[in-house]
């Protein structure tokens, strides 16, 4: 019996680990994640924004749908996407200037994030 340990939100919720068992299946998830091209710490950020589902196949597909990067804040997100999805116009007038916090926190509705890896909501 395991008494006192520390796993990922991943592994728990997959039942992966627990106080009296920890299973061999363990090596087949990193193995699926790697060949995913994914790290782990991305699926984790995804499991710890929506949870767990009953495989690791569906969570990587959900994380392909949903990722949208790293970035060090919601600010710089929310800037890097309009600019990469061409919402900003290229001839903005200098006179105009983007409340980009508030920007940011309207936008962040339909996005989430955790450790910095952002996801388009579900």
């Amino acid at each position: 019996m395991i008494q006192d340990y520390e796993i990922s939100p991943l592994l728990e919720n997959l039942g992966l680990v627990s106080e009296s068992h920890i299973s061999s299946k363990i090596y087949e998830l990193y193995e699926a994640i790697e060949d995913s091209g994914y790290d782990a710490e991305v699926v984790e950020a995804f499991v710890d924004c929506f949870g767990a589902y009953d495989s690791i196949e569906e969570i990587l597909e959900k994380v392909e749908e949903t990722y949208n990067g790293q970035f060090d804040s919601d600010i710089d997100f929310v800037e890097n996407l309009l600019i990469d999805t061409c919402s900003l116009p290229k001839d903005l007038p200098s006179y105009i200037y983007i409340d980009w916090e508030r920007t940011a926190r309207d936008i962040m509705y339909d996005y989430s994030t955790s450790k910095g890896y952002y996801f388009r909501n579900l």
